[in-house]
Protein backbone atom coordinates (compact mmCIF):
# COMPACT_ATOMS: atom_id res chain seq x y z
CA UNK A 1 0.00 0.00 0.00
CA UNK A 2 1.32 2.96 -1.13
CA UNK A 3 0.65 6.28 0.85
CA UNK A 4 2.88 8.87 -0.97
CA UNK A 5 5.18 9.02 -3.98
CA UNK A 6 8.56 8.87 -2.03
CA UNK A 7 7.70 5.01 -1.51
CA UNK A 8 8.64 4.20 -5.06
CA UNK A 9 11.98 4.23 -5.24
CA UNK A 10 12.05 1.77 -1.58
CA UNK A 11 9.66 -0.39 -3.28
CA UNK A 12 11.97 -0.91 -6.58
CA UNK A 13 14.85 -1.93 -4.33
CA UNK A 14 13.28 -4.00 -1.81
CA UNK A 15 10.87 -5.82 -3.76
CA UNK A 16 13.18 -7.75 -6.78
CA UNK A 17 14.36 -9.52 -3.14
CA UNK A 18 11.02 -11.01 -1.91
CA UNK A 19 11.80 -14.87 -2.99
CA UNK A 20 8.24 -16.41 -2.90
CA UNK A 21 5.46 -14.11 -2.85
CA UNK A 22 1.74 -15.74 -3.29
CA UNK A 23 -0.13 -13.04 -1.83
CA UNK A 24 -0.27 -9.22 -2.90
CA UNK A 25 -2.68 -6.33 -2.23
CA UNK A 26 -1.97 -3.53 -3.41
CA UNK A 27 -4.00 -0.25 -3.84
CA UNK A 28 -3.35 2.83 -5.86
CA UNK A 29 -4.09 6.15 -4.33
CA UNK A 30 -5.06 9.02 -6.64
CA UNK A 31 -1.65 10.82 -6.20
CA UNK A 32 0.14 8.11 -7.47
CA UNK A 33 -1.64 7.68 -11.15
CA UNK A 34 1.69 9.12 -12.78
CA UNK A 35 4.18 6.11 -10.65
CA UNK A 36 1.36 3.27 -11.58
CA UNK A 37 2.64 2.34 -14.73
CA UNK A 38 6.58 2.06 -13.47
CA UNK A 39 5.00 0.25 -10.29
CA UNK A 40 2.70 -2.20 -12.46
CA UNK A 41 6.06 -3.27 -14.56
CA UNK A 42 7.86 -3.72 -11.58
CA UNK A 43 4.70 -5.80 -9.72
CA UNK A 44 3.11 -7.96 -12.08
CA UNK A 45 6.25 -8.92 -14.22
CA UNK A 46 7.70 -10.53 -10.63
CA UNK A 47 4.04 -11.77 -8.54
CA UNK A 48 1.53 -12.27 -11.53
CA UNK A 49 2.66 -15.80 -12.88
CA UNK A 50 2.52 -16.77 -9.02
CA UNK A 51 -0.62 -15.30 -7.63
CA UNK A 52 -3.08 -16.96 -5.87
CA UNK A 53 -5.15 -13.83 -4.13
CA UNK A 54 -6.10 -10.80 -6.11
CA UNK A 55 -8.02 -8.04 -3.94
CA UNK A 56 -9.36 -5.32 -6.45
CA UNK A 57 -10.52 -2.08 -4.99
CA UNK A 58 -13.41 -0.86 -7.45
CA UNK A 59 -13.91 3.30 -6.43
CA UNK A 60 -10.25 3.83 -7.03
CA UNK A 61 -8.43 3.36 -10.54
CA UNK A 62 -6.70 0.11 -10.67
CA UNK A 63 -4.58 -1.11 -13.21
CA UNK A 64 -5.55 -2.84 -15.79
CA UNK A 65 -5.64 -6.66 -15.95
CA UNK A 66 -3.71 -8.78 -18.55
CA UNK A 67 -5.03 -12.01 -18.32
CA UNK A 68 -1.85 -13.61 -19.20
CA UNK A 69 -0.01 -12.28 -15.92
CA UNK A 70 -2.47 -14.32 -13.57
CA UNK A 71 -2.30 -18.04 -14.87
CA UNK A 72 -2.41 -19.07 -11.26
CA UNK A 73 -5.10 -16.89 -10.15
CA UNK A 74 -7.64 -19.10 -7.85
CA UNK A 75 -9.52 -16.16 -5.62
CA UNK A 76 -10.90 -12.55 -6.42
CA UNK A 77 -12.08 -10.18 -3.88
CA UNK A 78 -14.03 -7.22 -4.84
CA UNK A 79 -14.13 -4.16 -2.85
CA UNK A 80 -16.06 -0.89 -3.50
CA UNK A 81 -19.21 -2.29 -4.88
CA UNK A 82 -21.32 0.51 -3.81
CA UNK A 83 -19.38 2.87 -6.18
CA UNK A 84 -18.73 0.33 -9.03
CA UNK A 85 -21.91 1.81 -11.29
CA UNK A 86 -19.02 4.62 -12.20
CA UNK A 87 -17.31 4.80 -15.19
CA UNK A 88 -13.33 5.72 -15.39
CA UNK A 89 -14.82 9.13 -17.27
CA UNK A 90 -16.79 9.84 -13.88
CA UNK A 91 -13.68 9.14 -11.54
CA UNK A 92 -11.04 11.32 -13.80
CA UNK A 93 -13.51 14.07 -13.61
CA UNK A 94 -12.88 14.00 -9.71
CA UNK A 95 -16.78 13.29 -8.97
CA UNK A 96 -16.35 10.84 -6.20
CA UNK A 97 -17.16 12.97 -3.04
CA UNK A 98 -20.60 13.20 -5.44
CA UNK A 99 -21.08 8.99 -5.68
CA UNK A 100 -24.24 9.21 -3.49
CA UNK A 101 -26.16 11.40 -5.40
CA UNK A 102 -24.83 9.58 -8.36
CA UNK A 103 -26.00 6.91 -7.37
CA UNK A 104 -29.49 8.23 -6.41
CA UNK A 105 -29.63 9.35 -9.84
CA UNK A 106 -28.57 5.92 -11.69
CA UNK A 107 -31.32 3.66 -9.46
CA UNK A 108 -32.87 1.53 -11.52
CA UNK A 109 -31.17 2.26 -14.35
CA UNK A 110 -28.84 0.29 -16.41
CA UNK A 111 -25.53 2.55 -16.49
CA UNK A 112 -24.40 0.34 -20.05
CA UNK A 113 -27.07 2.44 -21.69
CA UNK A 114 -25.69 5.74 -20.59
CA UNK A 115 -22.90 8.02 -21.52
CA UNK A 116 -22.48 6.28 -25.04
CA UNK A 117 -21.81 2.42 -23.85
CA UNK A 118 -19.03 3.38 -21.63
CA UNK A 119 -17.99 0.31 -19.67
CA UNK A 120 -18.19 0.74 -15.87
CA UNK A 121 -15.58 -1.10 -13.52
CA UNK A 122 -18.45 -3.91 -12.72
CA UNK A 123 -18.49 -4.34 -16.63
CA UNK A 124 -14.70 -4.79 -16.94
CA UNK A 125 -14.46 -7.00 -13.87
CA UNK A 126 -16.96 -9.72 -15.30
CA UNK A 127 -15.43 -9.57 -18.77
CA UNK A 128 -11.89 -10.10 -17.02
CA UNK A 129 -13.73 -13.27 -15.15
CA UNK A 130 -15.11 -14.69 -18.21
CA UNK A 131 -11.76 -14.51 -19.83
CA UNK A 132 -9.94 -16.05 -17.13
CA UNK A 133 -12.07 -18.92 -17.16
CA UNK A 134 -12.25 -19.29 -20.21
CA UNK A 135 -8.47 -19.22 -20.88
CA UNK A 136 -7.00 -21.14 -17.81
CA UNK A 137 -10.17 -21.67 -15.43
CA UNK A 138 -8.24 -21.91 -12.14
CA UNK A 139 -10.83 -18.90 -10.37
CA UNK A 140 -12.36 -21.06 -7.59
CA UNK A 141 -13.52 -18.48 -5.36
CA UNK A 142 -15.41 -15.21 -5.29
CA UNK A 143 -15.37 -12.88 -2.38
CA UNK A 144 -17.84 -9.35 -2.72
CA UNK A 145 -16.85 -6.92 -0.54
CA UNK A 146 -14.66 -6.38 2.34
CA UNK A 147 -16.67 -4.69 4.68
CA UNK A 148 -19.84 -3.34 5.35
CA UNK A 149 -21.22 -0.60 2.64
CA UNK A 150 -24.85 0.96 1.77
CA UNK A 151 -26.57 -2.56 0.64
CA UNK A 152 -28.71 0.04 -1.01
CA UNK A 153 -26.19 1.04 -3.30
CA UNK A 154 -24.92 -2.19 -4.81
CA UNK A 155 -26.25 -2.98 -8.16
CA UNK A 156 -27.16 -6.65 -7.23
CA UNK A 157 -28.68 -7.12 -10.66
CA UNK A 158 -25.07 -6.70 -11.90
CA UNK A 159 -23.12 -8.10 -8.94
CA UNK A 160 -24.86 -11.40 -9.20
CA UNK A 161 -23.76 -11.78 -12.96
CA UNK A 162 -20.47 -12.27 -11.26
CA UNK A 163 -21.60 -15.09 -9.27
CA UNK A 164 -22.61 -16.59 -12.78
CA UNK A 165 -19.26 -15.66 -14.58
CA UNK A 166 -17.70 -18.37 -12.06
CA UNK A 167 -19.51 -21.16 -13.47
CA UNK A 168 -19.62 -24.29 -12.49
CA UNK A 169 -15.81 -24.22 -10.64
CA UNK A 170 -17.27 -21.95 -8.03
CA UNK A 171 -16.51 -23.55 -4.64
CA UNK A 172 -16.12 -20.70 -2.37
CA UNK A 173 -18.19 -17.59 -2.19
CA UNK A 174 -18.22 -15.06 0.24
CA UNK A 175 -21.01 -12.27 0.34
CA UNK A 176 -21.06 -11.81 4.12
CA UNK A 177 -21.39 -7.85 2.84
CA UNK A 178 -23.68 -8.23 0.16
CA UNK A 179 -27.22 -9.05 2.00
CA UNK A 180 -29.63 -8.95 -1.13
CA UNK A 181 -27.53 -11.98 -1.94
CA UNK A 182 -30.61 -13.75 -0.82
CA UNK A 183 -32.85 -13.18 -3.01
CA UNK A 184 -30.66 -14.20 -5.89
CA UNK A 185 -30.38 -17.77 -4.83
CA UNK A 186 -31.25 -19.85 -7.89
CA UNK A 187 -28.39 -17.79 -10.23
CA UNK A 188 -25.92 -19.09 -8.08
CA UNK A 189 -23.43 -22.11 -9.51
CA UNK A 190 -24.22 -25.00 -6.74
CA UNK A 191 -22.50 -27.97 -8.41
CA UNK A 192 -19.05 -28.20 -7.23
CA UNK A 193 -19.89 -25.28 -4.07
CA UNK A 194 -18.39 -26.13 -0.89
CA UNK A 195 -18.61 -22.69 1.59
CA UNK A 196 -21.12 -20.37 1.02
CA UNK A 197 -20.99 -17.35 3.31
CA UNK A 198 -24.23 -15.38 3.96
CA UNK A 199 -24.89 -12.32 5.99
CA UNK A 200 -25.77 -12.56 9.13
CA UNK A 201 -27.71 -9.35 9.99
CA UNK A 202 -31.61 -9.61 10.20
CA UNK A 203 -33.03 -10.04 7.03
CA UNK A 204 -35.44 -6.60 6.21
CA UNK A 205 -38.77 -7.33 5.57
CA UNK A 206 -39.05 -7.49 1.84
CA UNK A 207 -36.04 -9.87 1.94
CA UNK A 208 -37.86 -12.28 4.07
CA UNK A 209 -41.08 -11.91 1.79
CA UNK A 210 -38.97 -12.47 -1.64
CA UNK A 211 -36.02 -14.77 -0.77
CA UNK A 212 -36.38 -18.75 -1.49
CA UNK A 213 -36.22 -20.85 1.34
CA UNK A 214 -32.86 -21.59 2.33
CA UNK A 215 -33.18 -25.23 2.68
CA UNK A 216 -34.56 -25.54 -0.96
CA UNK A 217 -31.44 -24.47 -1.73
CA UNK A 218 -28.84 -26.39 0.81
CA UNK A 219 -30.57 -29.11 -1.20
CA UNK A 220 -28.96 -28.53 -4.47
CA UNK A 221 -25.21 -28.12 -3.22
CA UNK A 222 -24.34 -31.57 -2.68
CA UNK A 223 -20.58 -31.11 -2.15
CA UNK A 224 -21.33 -28.30 0.47
CA UNK A 225 -19.25 -28.28 4.02
CA UNK A 226 -19.21 -24.60 5.15
CA UNK A 227 -22.26 -22.79 5.89
CA UNK A 228 -22.69 -19.05 6.90
CA UNK A 229 -25.78 -17.12 7.39
CA UNK A 230 -28.93 -15.80 9.11
CA UNK A 231 -31.76 -17.80 8.94
CA UNK A 232 -35.58 -18.23 10.53
CA UNK A 233 -36.03 -22.11 9.31
CA UNK A 234 -35.97 -24.74 12.17
CA UNK A 235 -35.65 -26.96 9.31
CA UNK A 236 -32.59 -25.82 7.26
CA UNK A 237 -30.71 -29.30 7.54
CA UNK A 238 -33.44 -31.13 6.11
CA UNK A 239 -31.78 -32.38 2.71
CA UNK A 240 -29.17 -33.92 5.07
CA UNK A 241 -31.12 -35.74 7.03
CA UNK A 242 -33.41 -37.04 4.45
CA UNK A 243 -30.18 -38.28 2.52
CA UNK A 244 -28.98 -39.86 5.50
CA UNK A 245 -32.01 -41.28 6.45
CA UNK A 246 -32.72 -42.91 2.73
CA UNK A 247 -28.90 -43.97 3.21
CA UNK A 248 -29.95 -46.39 6.04
CA UNK A 249 -32.66 -47.39 4.84
CA UNK A 250 -30.93 -48.34 1.45
CA UNK A 251 -28.28 -50.51 3.41
CA UNK A 252 -30.70 -52.53 5.47
CA UNK A 253 -32.26 -53.29 2.45
CA UNK A 254 -29.50 -55.01 0.48
CA UNK A 255 -28.73 -58.32 1.48
CA UNK A 256 -26.08 -59.19 4.06
CA UNK A 257 -22.93 -60.27 2.07
CA UNK A 258 -23.45 -56.82 0.24
CA UNK A 259 -23.56 -55.31 3.21
CA UNK A 260 -20.85 -56.18 4.97
CA UNK A 261 -18.66 -55.25 1.79
CA UNK A 262 -20.35 -51.78 1.89
CA UNK A 263 -21.27 -52.43 -1.63
CA UNK A 264 -24.74 -51.01 -2.94
CA UNK A 265 -26.53 -47.38 -3.69
CA UNK A 266 -24.11 -45.08 -3.51
CA UNK A 267 -26.01 -41.96 -4.68
CA UNK A 268 -27.40 -40.90 -2.01
CA UNK A 269 -24.32 -41.57 0.57
CA UNK A 270 -22.02 -39.10 -1.32
CA UNK A 271 -23.60 -35.65 0.20
CA UNK A 272 -20.85 -34.20 1.85
CA UNK A 273 -20.60 -33.76 5.71
CA UNK A 274 -20.76 -29.75 7.53
CA UNK A 275 -17.11 -29.18 8.99
CA UNK A 276 -18.41 -25.95 9.29
CA UNK A 277 -21.28 -24.13 10.74
CA UNK A 278 -22.30 -20.19 11.71
CA UNK A 279 -25.81 -19.85 12.32
CA UNK A 280 -27.67 -16.74 13.10
CA UNK A 281 -31.10 -16.11 14.22
CA UNK A 282 -33.78 -16.07 17.03
CA UNK A 283 -32.38 -18.38 19.67
CA UNK A 284 -35.48 -21.01 19.34
CA UNK A 285 -34.36 -21.33 15.40
CA UNK A 286 -30.22 -21.69 15.67
CA UNK A 287 -30.56 -24.19 19.25
CA UNK A 288 -32.80 -26.29 17.05
CA UNK A 289 -30.29 -25.96 13.97
CA UNK A 290 -27.12 -26.79 16.03
CA UNK A 291 -27.71 -29.07 18.03
CA UNK A 292 -29.30 -30.92 15.38
CA UNK A 293 -26.28 -30.34 13.56
CA UNK A 294 -23.74 -32.15 16.47
CA UNK A 295 -25.64 -35.03 16.23
CA UNK A 296 -25.38 -35.41 12.22
CA UNK A 297 -21.68 -34.53 12.47
CA UNK A 298 -20.51 -35.26 15.43
CA UNK A 299 -16.97 -36.28 14.59
CA UNK A 300 -16.74 -33.93 11.25
CA UNK A 301 -17.19 -30.71 12.80
CA UNK A 302 -14.20 -28.21 13.08
CA UNK A 303 -15.99 -25.00 14.13
CA UNK A 304 -19.01 -23.91 15.44
CA UNK A 305 -20.45 -20.21 16.04
CA UNK A 306 -24.24 -19.35 17.13
CA UNK A 307 -25.32 -15.56 17.22
CA UNK A 308 -28.76 -15.82 18.73
CA UNK A 309 -30.99 -13.13 19.85
CA UNK A 310 -33.66 -12.89 22.40
CA UNK A 311 -37.39 -13.00 21.36
CA UNK A 312 -39.13 -12.93 24.59
CA UNK A 313 -39.54 -16.77 25.18
CA UNK A 314 -37.76 -18.95 27.16
CA UNK A 315 -35.67 -22.09 25.52
CA UNK A 316 -36.88 -25.03 27.18
CA UNK A 317 -33.94 -26.53 25.72
CA UNK A 318 -30.25 -25.09 25.54
CA UNK A 319 -27.66 -25.66 23.12
CA UNK A 320 -25.93 -28.61 24.50
CA UNK A 321 -24.43 -31.63 23.34
CA UNK A 322 -23.27 -33.36 26.63
CA UNK A 323 -25.84 -36.42 25.97
CA UNK A 324 -23.97 -37.09 22.71
CA UNK A 325 -23.00 -40.77 22.44
CA UNK A 326 -20.34 -39.74 19.41
CA UNK A 327 -17.49 -36.78 20.92
CA UNK A 328 -16.76 -34.06 18.51
CA UNK A 329 -13.10 -34.89 17.86
CA UNK A 330 -12.27 -32.46 15.35
CA UNK A 331 -14.00 -29.13 17.36
CA UNK A 332 -11.55 -26.74 17.83
CA UNK A 333 -12.95 -23.83 17.61
CA UNK A 334 -16.41 -22.36 19.31
CA UNK A 335 -18.18 -19.00 19.43
CA UNK A 336 -21.56 -18.40 21.16
CA UNK A 337 -22.95 -15.20 21.29
CA UNK A 338 -26.34 -13.50 22.62
CA UNK A 339 -28.85 -15.87 24.53
CA UNK A 340 -27.35 -18.69 24.05
CA UNK A 341 -24.12 -18.08 25.67
CA UNK A 342 -26.25 -17.34 28.94
CA UNK A 343 -27.74 -20.33 28.50
CA UNK A 344 -25.16 -22.61 27.31
CA UNK A 345 -24.89 -25.86 28.77
CA UNK A 346 -21.29 -25.95 29.42
CA UNK A 347 -21.03 -29.66 30.65
CA UNK A 348 -20.76 -30.08 26.28
CA UNK A 349 -16.76 -29.02 26.53
CA UNK A 350 -16.14 -32.38 27.77
CA UNK A 351 -17.06 -34.21 24.77
CA UNK A 352 -14.72 -31.61 22.64
CA UNK A 353 -10.98 -32.84 23.22
CA UNK A 354 -9.22 -30.61 21.03
CA UNK A 355 -11.14 -27.36 21.57
CA UNK A 356 -8.85 -24.43 22.01
CA UNK A 357 -10.06 -21.43 21.47
CA UNK A 358 -13.79 -20.18 23.06
CA UNK A 359 -15.23 -16.92 22.20
CA UNK A 360 -18.41 -16.02 24.33
CA UNK A 361 -20.58 -12.79 23.89
CA UNK A 362 -22.86 -12.10 26.40
CA UNK A 363 -25.15 -9.44 24.71
CA UNK A 364 -28.21 -8.71 24.85
CA UNK A 365 -30.64 -9.12 27.75
CA UNK A 366 -29.87 -11.86 30.15
CA UNK A 367 -32.96 -14.67 30.32
CA UNK A 368 -34.85 -14.67 33.70
CA UNK A 369 -33.85 -18.17 34.16
CA UNK A 370 -30.26 -17.86 34.02
CA UNK A 371 -30.64 -16.12 37.39
CA UNK A 372 -32.45 -19.00 39.07
CA UNK A 373 -30.12 -21.66 37.21
CA UNK A 374 -26.47 -20.64 37.21
CA UNK A 375 -24.74 -22.43 34.62
CA UNK A 376 -22.00 -24.70 35.41
CA UNK A 377 -19.63 -22.06 33.87
CA UNK A 378 -16.70 -23.33 36.16
CA UNK A 379 -16.54 -26.56 33.56
CA UNK A 380 -14.65 -24.10 30.96
CA UNK A 381 -11.90 -24.43 33.52
CA UNK A 382 -11.43 -28.31 32.88
CA UNK A 383 -10.89 -27.78 29.47
CA UNK A 384 -7.14 -28.51 29.19
CA UNK A 385 -6.55 -27.81 25.66
CA UNK A 386 -7.96 -24.41 26.06
CA UNK A 387 -5.56 -21.70 24.96
CA UNK A 388 -7.33 -18.78 23.48
CA UNK A 389 -10.70 -17.28 25.60
CA UNK A 390 -12.49 -13.75 24.47
CA UNK A 391 -15.20 -12.52 26.72
CA UNK A 392 -17.50 -9.60 25.50
CA UNK A 393 -20.72 -8.24 27.36
CA UNK A 394 -20.70 -5.67 30.72
CA UNK A 395 -17.71 -6.15 32.80
CA UNK A 396 -19.36 -5.83 36.02
CA UNK A 397 -22.29 -8.17 35.00
CA UNK A 398 -19.72 -10.94 34.27
CA UNK A 399 -17.65 -10.16 37.39
CA UNK A 400 -21.11 -11.11 39.55
CA UNK A 401 -20.83 -14.04 37.39
CA UNK A 402 -17.87 -15.13 38.16
CA UNK A 403 -16.15 -15.17 35.31
CA UNK A 404 -12.61 -13.74 36.66
CA UNK A 405 -12.37 -16.58 39.10
CA UNK A 406 -12.70 -19.26 36.09
CA UNK A 407 -10.62 -17.52 33.62
CA UNK A 408 -8.02 -17.38 36.37
CA UNK A 409 -7.90 -21.33 36.53
CA UNK A 410 -7.78 -21.89 33.14
CA UNK A 411 -3.82 -23.46 33.46
CA UNK A 412 -2.93 -23.39 29.80
CA UNK A 413 -4.59 -20.25 28.57
CA UNK A 414 -2.34 -18.78 26.31
CA UNK A 415 -4.47 -15.43 25.27
CA UNK A 416 -6.90 -13.46 26.66
CA UNK A 417 -8.93 -11.12 24.31
CA UNK A 418 -10.82 -8.60 27.11
CA UNK A 419 -11.13 -5.68 24.02
CA UNK A 420 -15.00 -5.94 23.80
CA UNK A 421 -15.31 -5.87 27.89
CA UNK A 422 -17.60 -2.69 28.35
CA UNK A 423 -17.08 -0.90 31.75
CA UNK A 424 -13.65 -2.28 32.47
CA UNK A 425 -10.70 -0.41 34.23
CA UNK A 426 -7.56 -0.70 34.42
CA UNK A 427 -6.86 -2.05 37.84
CA UNK A 428 -9.60 -4.74 37.15
CA UNK A 429 -7.45 -5.77 33.87
CA UNK A 430 -4.05 -5.79 36.15
CA UNK A 431 -5.52 -8.05 38.94
CA UNK A 432 -6.75 -10.90 36.63
CA UNK A 433 -3.18 -10.86 35.06
CA UNK A 434 -1.77 -11.02 38.74
CA UNK A 435 -4.31 -13.51 39.72
CA UNK A 436 -3.29 -15.82 37.25
CA UNK A 437 0.73 -15.85 37.59
CA UNK A 438 -0.32 -16.48 41.12
CA UNK A 439 -2.47 -19.65 40.35
CA UNK A 440 -0.25 -20.74 38.03
CA UNK A 441 2.97 -20.14 40.66
CA UNK A 442 0.94 -22.32 43.06
CA UNK A 443 0.32 -25.37 40.59
CA UNK A 444 3.47 -25.01 39.22
CA UNK A 445 4.56 -26.36 42.83
CA UNK A 446 2.27 -29.55 41.90
CA UNK A 447 2.83 -29.79 38.29
CA UNK A 448 6.35 -28.11 37.59
CA UNK A 449 4.30 -26.25 34.89
CA UNK A 450 5.21 -22.52 34.06
CA UNK A 451 2.55 -20.16 33.37
CA UNK A 452 2.16 -20.07 29.87
CA UNK A 453 0.09 -16.66 29.37
CA UNK A 454 1.60 -14.28 27.09
CA UNK A 455 -1.03 -11.99 25.13
CA UNK A 456 -4.19 -9.96 26.84
CA UNK A 457 -6.07 -7.95 24.40
CA UNK A 458 -7.74 -4.70 26.26
CA UNK A 459 -9.21 -1.71 24.89
CA UNK A 460 -7.02 1.14 24.18
CA UNK A 461 -8.78 3.34 26.35
CA UNK A 462 -6.60 1.65 29.15
CA UNK A 463 -3.45 1.88 27.61
CA UNK A 464 -1.93 4.57 29.79
CA UNK A 465 -3.28 3.32 33.36
CA UNK A 466 -2.04 0.17 32.61
CA UNK A 467 1.61 1.21 31.73
CA UNK A 468 1.76 2.71 35.03
CA UNK A 469 0.84 0.01 36.89
CA UNK A 470 2.90 -2.68 35.32
CA UNK A 471 5.67 -0.17 35.54
CA UNK A 472 5.66 0.32 39.23
CA UNK A 473 4.31 -3.59 39.96
CA UNK A 474 7.35 -5.05 38.05
CA UNK A 475 9.74 -2.11 39.28
CA UNK A 476 9.19 -2.97 43.33
CA UNK A 477 8.32 -6.25 43.07
CA UNK A 478 8.61 -8.74 40.39
CA UNK A 479 12.36 -10.25 39.97
CA UNK A 480 13.65 -10.77 36.79
CA UNK A 481 12.84 -13.99 34.66
CA UNK A 482 9.05 -13.58 36.77
CA UNK A 483 5.96 -14.91 34.43
CA UNK A 484 4.22 -11.46 34.79
CA UNK A 485 7.27 -9.81 32.72
CA UNK A 486 6.00 -12.24 29.76
CA UNK A 487 3.27 -11.52 29.65
CA UNK A 488 2.71 -8.19 26.91
CA UNK A 489 -0.57 -6.30 26.36
CA UNK A 490 -2.48 -5.58 22.66
CA UNK A 491 -4.50 -2.57 22.65
CA UNK A 492 -7.62 -2.12 20.24
CA UNK A 493 -9.39 0.99 19.97
CA UNK A 494 -13.13 -1.20 19.29
CA UNK A 495 -14.71 -1.74 22.17
CA UNK A 496 -16.79 -4.62 20.88
CA UNK A 497 -15.75 -6.36 17.85
CA UNK A 498 -17.85 -8.64 15.55
CA UNK A 499 -16.37 -11.93 14.89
Amino acid sequence: MFHEPMLHETFMTLFPTIPNCYHANVIWYRSMVELRSRIELAMFERVAPQLVTLTIAMGIQVPRIKVPWLSSLRRLEVAGTDVCLLTERNLSAGVDGHTTRILDDLAGIDTRALEDFAMTKLDRMLTFIWDHQRIFGTLRELKIEIKGVQFQNQPSYQLIELVEAMGDALEVLDVQFWPEAVLYLDRIPTRNLKSLLLHQMKDPEPFLERRRTMAAFLRQCPKLDTIKMYTAEKDLLESWRSRAGRSRDSLDMMLPRFRALSLGPQSEVRRSKLIDISIAGLAQDVIAIVNEAVDMFAPDLKSISVRSWFNGRLMPTPLSWSDSDTPLQQLTDLNLEGEVSWTFDYGSLSKCPRLSRVRLAFTGPMPSRSAKKQPAIGLLAQVSTLRDLELVGHWETLDNKGWPAVVARIERLERLDLKGCEGMTADQAFRIELTIVENSRMNQKESNAECALRWIIVNKRLEDALARLRHNHLRQQTPPGSPTRRVRYSFVASARPSH
